[in-house]
């Protein structure tokens, strides 16, 4: 029976990583967004303060935006490294006797989790961008230097990010400085994506969504799911954040407000 068991679980994480390389290695070629025309495309810019809010929060915008024909970019603000997840991370790996992530190896871990992310929503890597701002210690200021790097290279772009009604001071400032960069007239028409677990805290919208979309957030939901070291996968976003994941299981629409609301 023992044997049995070895030999399912064997199969079953073979057929999970057969699936994320599938993914990988497939996913911009495969998608319905791939024979666009991206030569006259408008362009929209979504700031995710952390790997996983991409998802979480913004996962149903960006790929609405994307099968209505936009250029889409997403900028990751900060770095990640902080996250408290490590410490649970690391004690599995060496439960299995493996050895544990350092800082920086646990953050390219959360980068490789939102690229893939990403690249399952129909995003292509090209247009997957890096800020590494300190999480936990963001500020409008660098928010907004940020913002207006991307600006200068896309004048005519629209921006999104989270909410500034938001209680984690990440979320918090990449909505602040959307909202002092429209307030100053730099940008117009600013969006922002409401924290998934505090959709009932503050009225907004629902993107439309499309029962094609569900598809690709399941794909991207695996990249932060798959726990498979030999390929440096440690399902950091499944770890860290459960409650949700889960909310985004049941349901997987973004909510979204505009300038004072």
């Amino acid at each position: 029976m023992l044997n049995i068991t070895k030999k399912g679980k064997a199969m079953k994480t073979f057929c999970t990583l057969l699936l994320i390389l599938t993914c990988f290695f497939t996913a911009p070629l495969v998608s319905i967004y791939a024979a666009q025309d991206t030569t006259s495309k408008p362009v929209a810019i979504f700031y995710s303060p952390h790997q996983d809010d991409e998802l979480l929060s913004m996962g149903n915008g960006i790929i609405r935006y994307i099968d209505e024909g936009y250029e889409v970019h997403v900028v990751l603000l900060t770095r990640g490294g902080g996250s408290n997840a490590i410490h649970s991370v690391n004690e599995k790996l060496e439960s299995a006797m493996l050895s544990s992530l350092s800082k920086a190896n646990f953050t390219r871990a959360r980068n490789r989790e939102f690229s893939q992310s990403l690249i399952s929503m129909g995003v292509p890597r090209e247009n997957i961008h890096f800020s590494r701002l300190r999480d936990g210690q963001t500020t409008t200021t660098e928010v907004n230097e940020v913002v207006l790097k991307y600006k200068s290279r896309f004048p005519n772009a629209e921006h999104k990010a989270l909410s500034y009604h938001d209680d984690h001071i990440d979320h918090r400032n990449s909505g602040l400085a959307l909202q002092t960069l429209y307030n100053s007239g730099m940008i117009s028409s600013p969006k922002f994506y409401i924290q998934n677990v505090e959709h009932h805290l503050w009225d907004g919208k629902y993107e439309s969504f499309d029962p094609s979309y569900q598809q690709f957030i399941d794909d991207a939901t695996l990249a932060y799911h798959t726990w498979s070291p030999r390929l440096r996968y440690y399902s950091v976003g499944g770890i860290s954040v459960v409650p949700d994941f889960q909310q985004l299981k049941a349901d997987p629409r973004s909510k979204y407000h505009y300038i004072g609301e």
